[in-house]
């Protein structure tokens, strides 16, 4: 019993330190839980009934990306390495989830920068599942959450809508993102919608 307990002990201790070290490369979880929070109040999503599938980070420089996957190696698996829209995306399996707006978390992706300069790096966004109801569509599952939260009349928010694709995925993973005008709310954080969690989306992948 006594070694159990210190095992425990260890490995919280190792989860901290390594926890800190996230927040100094990411930014403050907390600040970044505020203004998610935020975005859905706005958008009037619930997040307390919806899975938080990931969170995501942003950087503007190789070198930084190679140093937080370095990084996230250190208490985490690499479940998944793609290339989407012409850059890399790597995810990853926390070996202690994140405890994030109240759920569970323990997917962590990160895209190496394609050019495009963020006026903040670090936390960007997160990715919840919405899934669709039997037999809908692509098209049919947009225009349903969008009505739902009547979304493209909300003038606190800016939507965006695509679908970007990854060679061998069996299943269509079109995407909501949600965000706010920067200059009135101070919040450069996104709120992303999918059907599908990204394990179930992996599991699709065809056999090339």
């Amino acid at each position: 019993m006594c070694a159990m307990i210190l095992e425990n002990a260890e490995k919280q201790a190792d989860f901290a330190n390594f926890f800190s070290k996230m927040t100094a490369c990411f930014g403050d979880f907390a600040e970044f839980e505020a203004k998610i929070r935020q975005i859905a109040d706005l958008a009037q999503i619930p997040l307390a009934e919806f899975e938080i599938d990931h969170l995501a980070v942003r950087m503007n420089d190789t070198q930084r990306a190679k140093q937080w996957y370095e990084l996230l190696l250190t208490h985490a698996n690499l479940l998944k390495e793609s290339v989407v829209n012409g850059r890399p995306i790597a995810l990853f399996t926390l070996y202690t989830p994140l405890t994030f707006c109240g759920k569970s978390v323990s997917i962590v992706e990160l895209p190496f920068p394609k050019g495009k300069i963020y006026p903040q790096e670090g936390l960007e966004h997160i990715e919840i599942v919405i899934p669709f109801l039997t037999d809908e569509t692509v098209a049919e599952w947009t225009k349903r959450i969008c009505h739902q939260y009547a979304l493209e009349q909300n003038p606190h928010i800016t939507l965006k809508i695509s679908q970007p694709t990854v060679l061998g995925e069996g299943l269509p993973n079109p995407t909501i993102a949600i965000t706010t005008n920067y200059k009135t709310y101070c919040n450069n954080a996104c709120l992303k919608i999918h059907p599908y969690d990204i394990n179930t989306v992996i599991r699709s992948e065809c056999v090339l």
